[in-house]
């Protein structure tokens, strides 16, 4: 069987509400290689760690997170909408992820908020984190920011299944971003697909795979990285 790269998606988010210390911390626990998250940027310049532009769905609270300090963002609980017994679990900062993943695996930090990628590295950087992150967005142009910022950086372009390009396309779109991954829509992923990507010197993750059997024939084609909200499945795959 072909080894591949085991990721939560953020965090352990289908046993613990997403994108908190506690996600992060289950996921770490059932043991995976990377620990996906999404990043925001606050009104007075901070970046937080939560997937949707407002704190609506996720947190009891409302209002944009760009228009929110991080003195307010962080009094929302982001637990209790999941489970009662994540009461009090906040948003995290940038920062405080990184501590909480770093030495246990990968941190791949999605940028959602393009304004925020030169403090994204910066942060990455003042911590000694160069070597345990990957940064990977939807936006070709927060790829090609990190790239000028920090060369060491691995850089992924995530492409979702609307987009209707070609494999050899998608390859000649990363070379010119200065990258070599690709974090794809599973439903794009077939054998040939696959084939030909990886015979162009790409490495191929996909994103978000939540059944066995799915897992299972995505890593019989070749797939190099699975994304999932369950990432306690992998071992039985």
């Amino acid at each position: 069987m072909n080894p591949w790269i085991r990721i939560a998606h953020r965090g352990a988010s289908g046993i613990a509400p997403e994108n908190t210390i506690a996600a992060f911390k289950k996921a770490i626990e059932i043991g995976v290689d990377a620990v996906e998250l999404d990043l925001q940027g606050t009104a007075d310049g901070e970046v937080v760690v939560i997937h949707d532009a407002s704190l609506d769905r996720t947190t009891d609270q409302s209002g944009q997170i760009k228009d929110s300090s991080l003195e307010t963002i962080k009094q929302a609980d982001a637990g209790t909408w999941f489970d009662t017994k994540f009461a009090g679990e906040s948003v995290p900062t940038l920062a405080e992820a990184l501590v909480a993943i770093a030495d246990n695996a990968i941190a791949l930090l999605e940028i959602k908020d393009v304004s925020v990628t030169e403090s994204v590295v910066r942060i990455v950087q003042k911590m000694d984190m160069v070597e345990q992150s990957v940064i990977i967005s939807f936006n070709s142009s927060a790829i090609q920011t990190v790239r000028s910022l920090e060369p060491r950086l691995p850089t992924g372009y995530i492409i979702g299944s609307k987009e209707n390009i070609q494999p050899i396309q998608l390859c000649q779109q990363l070379g010119l971003l200065g990258s070599n991954l690709l974090n794809v829509d599973h439903r794009l992923v077939t054998e040939d697909f696959i084939y030909e990507i990886r015979r162009r010197g790409i490495t191929l993750w996909c994103w978000t795979v939540d059944d066995m059997d799915r897992m299972r024939e995505l890593q019989e084609f070749g797939i190099q990285g699975i994304t999932s909200n369950r990432p306690e499945y992998f071992s039985q795959v």
